[in-house]
């Protein structure tokens, strides 16, 4: 997959292409590049030392590949680049020391290879080095070569060796007390090396502790200390609070149950979106920081949001984002422009293929892959142009790719919780399809799902009432009423077939993110999934009754920011 922005080439991805040969250096000149992944084909031969020149790189995977020679020392010059995989191939040599000191990499994995020399004290968030059987730490003779553990479990401690009890002739008493001793100094020993152990735990999990407050620790003092990570910035609370006017509230463009986002303008005008986040000082909100700031760092691409900044001072959790002057779907979808609706039918099309491009982007070009957990309208914002711009992933999870699903806190908005995950917890991409569809259902009707649901006659069956409507050939009843019927009736119809396939009740029911791409791309496979579906067994209507429980269990509970999203953006 290639794409481009402004003429320039910013993301290329090809994965599991069976491509081999050789990495031309010419790919150096691609200087606007901002992702490259190459993983899991048999491309071999030197990494080009020209990849160095990709200053806004911000991705680079080259794993699971037959990459050889030594590791070029340019990569640790990229200042932007945060996830660097070289992990299974046949790359030799030292580490290089601007590798080992470059701190603004998050991910460096450059695990089984034949990386050789003394391990170096890595200053990245998370290193991975195990499988290089020459790469050590400390020397079995005695002196020390590294710092840190060994990287192949490997142990440099020999058998404790006794000398003999004494001649043939010492009594049988004597011999007796010496076993005593032996077996008192083995014990003592044994339980040394236990305490050894144990505290040289204690101190890895300790410096482990202390690399991730390095980045993310709430300053102790009136204002943040300005760093550089990587293309983040590291914001002083001042500047901040000056942007936004002492935050004052008639900058607020939306809220939402994690936090409140203002409008700023940083000097020189530039505008901004800045997410103050509440229980900032809680465990949930910490964790929403953390997540927001690790995903946005690893997902780079046109349809995603990035992150321009953050603020971790006077206790504060602050996230600086680029100004979407468009607002979000959920916004524009109830506006009007010269007596015509802001968003006719050609552009609902183009938002919910821009949106599904950025889930495919986390869910199958992302590693680990990225699971969104809350899509819907209001979090999907819309650039200068009305592209969809996916956005707030304060409630993602990061997967690795041989797991199906993860088992984790329900969190996520009324009314678009999935029946598998609101019932036991089980969260994968099928969830973010499930309120894929939904989106589509805002889409066609321009309004929420939640809306949808409160009206009488819809509570807890809108997605039956639409399956209904769609076999009475009555949805110009379902569009929209903005639209005024100016929609290709074919694609309305083709529409609403994707959303219920997207929202059908078993995830193993459901199409994957590609599959649905491929079907607002080009309309293929719609008519044939559709049939298909209507062999499958599903529950009865009755048992789609969940949502409703959902939408009362959540009323009641509207006090608990554990089951209340984020909205990143309001009305602007």
């Amino acid at each position: 997959m290639v794409t481009c922005h402004g003429g320039h080439v910013q993301e290329l991805s090809m994965v599991q292409q069976n491509l081999s040969g050789t990495l031309s250096p010419a790919i150096g000149r691609l200087r606007s590049l901002r992702s490259l992944s190459l993983r899991q084909n048999a491309i071999s031969g030197p990494i080009p030392k020209t990849i160095g020149r990709m200053k806004l790189l911000h991705v680079l995977d080259l794993s699971n590949n037959q990459f050889s020679g030594s590791i070029p020392s340019t990569l640790g010059s990229m200042v932007n680049l945060r996830y660097l995989k070289l992990n299974n191939n046949s790359l030799s040599g030292p580490v290089p020391d601007s590798l080992a000191t470059a701190r603004m990499i998050f991910i460096l994995d450059i695990s089984f290879n034949n990386l050789s020399g003394p391990r170096p004290t890595f200053r990245a968030w998370n290193a991975f080095l195990d499988g290089n059987p020459l790469l050590s730490d400390i020397n079995c003779e005695g002196s020390e070569s590294g710092v840190g553990t060994p990287l192949y479990g490997r142990s440099c401690s020999e058998s404790l060796a006794f000398p003999a009890v004494g001649p043939e002739d010492t009594r049988k008493d004597d011999s007796r007390v010496m076993d005593k001793k032996i077996m008192i100094l083995t014990v003592c020993i044994a339980l040394g090396c236990s305490m050894v152990a144990m505290v040289a735990g204690a101190v890895i999990l300790f410096r482990h502790w202390r690399q991730r407050q390095r980045v993310f620790s709430v300053a102790e003092v009136q204002h943040c200390r300005e760093v550089s990570l990587g293309h983040l910035k590291h914001y002083k609370f001042k500047e901040i609070r000056k942007a936004t006017d002492n935050f004052n509230i008639r900058n607020i463009l939306g809220e939402g149950g994690y936090g409140i986002v203002y409008k700023g303008h940083f000097p020189g005008g530039t505008p901004i979106a800045v997410k103050r986040l509440k229980d900032h000082d809680s465990v949930i909100g910490d964790d929403q920081f953390h997540t927001e700031v690790e995903v946005i760092s690893l997902a780079v691409h046109r349809n995603l949001l990035h992150l321009i900044g953050f603020c971790t001072a006077n206790n504060e959790r602050i996230l600086v984002y680029p100004y979407m002057p468009n607002g979000t779907v959920a916004s524009k979808l109830k506006e009007y422009v010269n007596g015509e609706p802001a968003l006719d039918w050609p552009r609902r099309k183009r938002i919910a293929l821009g949106a599904s491009r950025g889930l495919l982007y986390l869910h199958e070009q992302c590693d680990p892959k990225i699971i969104h957990r809350d899509i819907k309208a209001s979090n999907i914002l819309l650039d200068d142009y009305l592209e969809a711009i996916v956005a707030d992933f304060g409630l993602a999870k990061l997967v690795d790719h041989g797991m199906s699903h993860v088992v984790t806190t329900v969190r996520g908005t009324v009314g678009r919780i999935p029946p598998e995950y609101f019932l036991s917890g089980h969260a994968s991409e099928k969830t973010d399809v499930f309120c894929f569809g939904l989106l589509l259902i805002e889409l066609v009707t321009g309004r929420e799902t939640l809306e949808l649901h409160q009206n009488e006659y819809q509570k807890g069956g809108i997605l039956e009432w639409a399956k209904e409507l769609l076999a009475q050939n009555q949805l110009s009843s379902f569009a929209d009423k903005k639209l005024r019927n100016n929609y290709d009736s074919v694609e309305l119809e083709e529409m609403v077939q994707i959303a219920l396939l997207c929202t059908m009740y078993s995830p193993k029911h459901r199409p994957r993110i590609s599959e649905v791409v491929t079907m607002l791309e080009e309309g293929d496979g719609v008519a044939e999934k559709w049939e298909a579906m209507k062999n499958v067994e599903e529950p009865n209507p009755e048992d789609l009754k969940y949502q409703a429980i959902a939408i009362n269990y959540y009323e009641d509970q509207c006090s608990s920011t554990e089951l209340q999203a984020v909205e990143l953006s309001g009305p602007r």
